[in-house]
């Protein structure tokens, strides 16, 4: 009976002492945590890959017609504000441009002549929320300045063709006002859509002064006419 009561008073004992203790502190759900993650994310680094359809406005070419083209390059998102309703965006990209040509004495339309602008190009947008859904629409204002470090001219018949000439004497600034808009498709990914004109005449007097680009087609105009570039892009941001 003794030892019973010896062994009853150990284990109170031990219940007590563990009452005692200090309960450890509960941590915040799962969900919880991510969600104070996110509000103090505040800026997104990502690529993106771009299909553009490209021409010429301006009176300096006749026949222009739209070349498809593509691009990449490198974008950050920053939030203005805590509920990511103002975002500034800017990127760094290469970009394919340019137009095709028609010639209208070719009934058969296999001959094709294709003027190729390789361009640096720096957008910057500011992005306004038009949907407070979980992937937002955004639309985007802005412009972005180019610089062209390439072009050439290919003329040829069928699918195939020859370059005539490289480094053409297009002005190498190019300015273009911006407009577009872009949607969250879940898991960091979003695909956005934007129209560039350039504002700057590109085109120079020097094609009409050097008389390798005579016999070129399309026909290279003196320099009171003007080109300018005309883009639609749609693009792919990780």
């Amino acid at each position: 009976m003794r030892y019973k009561i010896i062994i009853l008073l150990l284990l109170l004992g031990s219940k007590l002492t563990l009452m005692a203790q200090d309960e450890p502190p509960i941590e915040a759900p799962l969900q919880q945590q991510n969600v104070d993650t996110d509000e103090k994310i505040k800026t997104k680094l990502g690529v993106k890959f771009t299909l553009g359809g490209h021409t010429f406005l301006g009176n300096a070419f006749d026949k222009a017609k739209p070349m498809y083209g593509f691009g990449a390059g490198a974008y950050q998102i920053i939030d203005l504000d805590k509920d990511k309703n103002i975002q500034l965006q800017w990127e760094l990209n290469l970009t394919f441009k340019g137009s095709k040509f028609g010639k209208p004495t070719d009934t058969s339309n296999t001959y094709f002549s294709k003027i190729s602008l390789s361009y640096a190009e720096l957008p910057l947008y500011i992005g306004f929320k038009l949907t407070d859904d979980k992937n937002p629409l955004y639309i985007l204002m802005g412009a972005q300045i180019g610089y062209l470090f390439k072009s050439s001219i290919t003329q040829g018949l069928g699918q195939y063709g020859e370059v005539l000439h490289n480094n053409l004497p297009f002005k190498r600034i190019d300015f273009s006002p911006a407009l577009g808009f872009r949607k969250s498709l879940g898991s960091g990914i979003s695909m956005q859509f934007t129209g560039k004109y350039g504002y700057s005449n590109i085109y120079s007097s020097k094609f009409i002064t050097n008389p390798a680009y005579s016999n070129v087609f399309p026909q290279f105009k003196d320099g009171t006419h003007n080109a300018h570039n005309l883009s639609f892009e749609l693009a792919f941001l990780f």
